[in-house]
């Protein structure tokens, strides 16, 4: 058993740690701890260390705060590593379970954790945050509103929800979550073309070949059965370059919307981690104002 003692001081033995950095809305947080660097007891041959960080301010005003948590030492990186992945998944049950609103400061790295040599100089550190904010006078919103209520007599509502989930990610501090409501927001103006009278031969023909093939478990029938029915419709991807040609957008950004769709279904379903969210985001907010302005939504 390797005392806490040893973890501490030899450094040049258990040369690496790992931390998490992570924010709590104001449904979230602890009681008896009132800042600072404290070392909390638990049951494992680690050092656990709970801090609180600096975070922009405007979450603190919001009521959020943000922290770090960190533990103590292993012999190799690898075990860091490992010993990260756990406790983010520790730390995300305890949110989920308590209904707390927190969000993970993640790295653009396929962990949700850094690891830390700690036998590494500190040096010198810095840390800044800045915003931009669009502000306007009340006479300019007023302007604003005239103006944009006349342009339907009736909104459809695929584009009351578009642009509600674009306005709505302006909310989100977590990347991840802004890119999966920018992209849903094309994907809620994206109509998809009913195709039963080019395919219907073909679905047909299909759902003999299921039947007459005979898969005993019914639920697997009925889920492929499902599936080829789902060829009478239009694909999203297909009905999303339709609608952004429609609406006049070039090549280049109809190509990127549909690498972003991708970026999405990997982050979704696959769990990867996509690199430089932010400027994708911010790609992608460009090309809804610039669709959201094209005049086809009638």
């Amino acid at each position: 058993m390797v005392s806490r003692i040893d973890i501490d001081t030899k450094k040049n033995i258990y040369s690496w740690s790992v931390m998490i950095d992570f924010t709590l809305n104001s449904m979230g947080g602890f009681k008896d701890f009132l800042g600072g660097n404290v070392s909390l007891l638990w049951d494992h041959d680690y050092i656990l260390t709970l801090q609180t960080r600096k975070i922009h301010s405007q979450l603190e005003s919001a009521g959020a705060t943000g922290y770090r948590l960190i533990v103590e030492a292993t012999e190799t990186a690898c075990d860091a590593e490992s010993l990260g992945v756990r406790l983010a998944y520790a730390l995300l049950s305890l949110a989920v379970d308590k209904n707390w609103g927190l969000s993970l400061s993640w790295p653009d790295s396929p962990l949700p954790c850094r690891v830390i040599d700690r036998t590494t100089s500190k040096g010198f550190s810095m840390q800044a945050f800045a915003s931009i904010t669009h502000h306007i006078s009340t006479s300019q919103f007023v302007e604003i509103i005239e103006n944009t209520f006349q342009h339907h007599q009736k909104v459809p509502y695929s584009l009351l929800l578009s642009m509600e989930l674009c306005a709505s990610s302006h909310c989100e501090s977590n990347e991840r979550s802004k890119l999966i409501m920018l992209v849903s927001a094309f994907e809620a103006l994206a109509e998809q073309k009913d195709l039963s009278e080019i395919v219907n031969p073909l679905i047909k023909d299909l759902r003999s070949k299921v039947k007459e093939f005979g898969i005993e478990d019914e639920s697997i029938k009925s889920s492929v059965l499902g599936q080829i029915d789902n060829l009478k419709r239009e694909s999203i991807r297909r009905a999303l370059k339709r609608l952004l040609a429609d609406a006049q957008i070039n090549e280049d950004d109809r190509n990127f919307v549909d690498t972003a769709y991708q970026a999405r279904s990997y982050i979704v379903h696959e769990g990867k981690r996509v690199p430089e969210l932010h400027l994708i985001n911010h790609r992608l907010n460009l090309l809804l104002k610039k669709v959201y302005t094209a005049n086809i939504f009638k």
